[in-house]
């Protein structure tokens, strides 16, 4: 049998007869939440694809897993450590890494900066060498080279210089009374070679060989910090960090790219719902619209109303054609505004439409996900708000 409460409120929406007053307010409520609809989806897309490029990005340089001491700096008993790194049968690569702050002055300008000493095997653990934009990757020959952070290059102007070398100073550990500047830090000079660019957490980085940190920090050939490795195809994570947990004991800290990068990826969680709830309060707000629209077309219909009583319509069929109403204006208005997203969405990714910087368009990827998110959020909130007001009907 025909719903005969929906096939009347097609027809109230579609209907010629409708005067130009109601025509002119359901042409203003479908116009409000489409632009709401479009507009939480495009945000929601984009907040997806920074998230995709950031992680992309954070993958160059943040390791599968990451193996440091459990207490202090410096790794204990790094030759038995890296003999069963080599006889793991999941570990593709490893890279031993010394990470510490250091200060560094060019042609009088002077910042304090993060400097990642990597061995030659770095390369096979991360993708380092693909953000490098001008210049060239860490020469392993000679160890006073490194290749500076976009960031820093900025600040000191410090760019690609073969003949001025960057003063780099490390303090020195100990005690006593410091009598002298070279009994507070240790100094090496180093070239810049090569700029990279990544994303703000490695805005005030430098990389550079294992053998400029060692003597920076006046320490053997074979001693590091951690070591960063990475693991063969198709393995997961946290399985071989189990394992290596279970092998190596406990005096050493086992990380997962996720465990590293979980304080980004909260942020970005946090930053996505905070978006989200400020667009869920605009489709609120553009759904009084709808609330007005339904109000204008219960006033507008009186006399049907009367009518479809008289002949035999129960109450509550009656206030479900006022609802259903609603809910088709909103579904109009939400297909609509998902196609002129989408659209835009296209646009964006083959032509670059809005640019984040001078050469890198915003990102924007589709997933089923946002389109879920979205058809909840609008069709909950436009189905609440004509439930509510198809009760006005007396």
């Amino acid at each position: 049998m025909r719903n005969i409460s929906f096939y009347i409120a097609k027809r109230y929406i579609f209907s010629s007869s409708n005067t130009n007053a109601v025509n002119i307010i359901t042409s203003i409520a479908v116009g409000a939440i489409l632009v709401a609809t479009a507009a939480l989806f495009v945000i929601l897309s984009v907040f997806s694809g920074l998230e995709s490029m950031n992680l992309k990005f954070y993958s160059n340089v943040n390791p599968e897993i990451k193996i440091s001491p459990v207490k202090g700096k410096v790794l204990t008993d790094i030759n038995s450590l890296e003999n069963k790194l080599k006889a793991n049968n999941d570990i593709a690569a490893y890279s031993k890494v010394i990470e510490e702050k250091i200060y560094i002055d060019y042609n009088g300008m002077q910042d304090i900066a993060y400097l990642k000493s990597v061995d030659k095997n770095f390369t096979k653990v991360t993708r380092i060498d693909t953000v490098v934009y001008g210049g060239d990757y860490i020469d392993f020959e000679f160890n006073d080279n490194f290749i500076v952070s976009n960031g820093i290059a900025q600040r000191l102007q410090l760019y690609i210089d073969p003949i001025n070398p960057a003063t780099l100073m490390m303090p020195k550990a100990g005690t006593g009374i410091i009598k002298s500047e070279s009994d507070a830090f240790t100094k090496a000079e180093a070239y810049s070679t090569g700029v990279f660019i990544l994303n703000e957490q490695y805005d005030k980085h430098i990389f550079s060989t294992l053998g400029l940190a060692q003597e920076l920090l006046q320490l053997d050939s074979i001693s590091a910090y951690s070591i960063e490795v990475k693991t063969k195809k198709g393995q997961d994570f946290n399985t071989i960090k189990s394992k290596l947990e279970y092998e190596l004991g406990s005096n050493y800290k086992i990380e997962t790219r996720q465990d590293l990068d979980s304080a980004f990826l909260k942020v970005m969680n946090m930053e996505n719902l905070i978006i989200y709830l400020i667009f869920t309060l605009v489709i609120i707000i553009a759904c009084f619209n709808l609330a007005g629209t339904i109000i204008i077309i219960i006033l507008d219909k009186t006399k049907e109303i009367q009518t479809m009583y008289s002949f035999g319509l129960s109450r509550t069929e009656i206030r479900r054609i006022f609802a259903y109403t609603g809910i088709i204006i909103t579904l109009i208005a939400m297909i609509t505004g998902l196609l002129i997203a989408s659209v835009l969405g296209l646009l964006q990714i083959n032509f670059g439409l809005v640019m984040a910087s001078a050469t890198i368009p915003f990102p924007f990827e589709f997933t089923l996900l946002n389109y879920i998110i979205v058809i909840c959020t609008v069709m909950g909130i436009g189905g609440l708000v004509s439930y509510f007001l198809s009760k006005q009907v007396k």
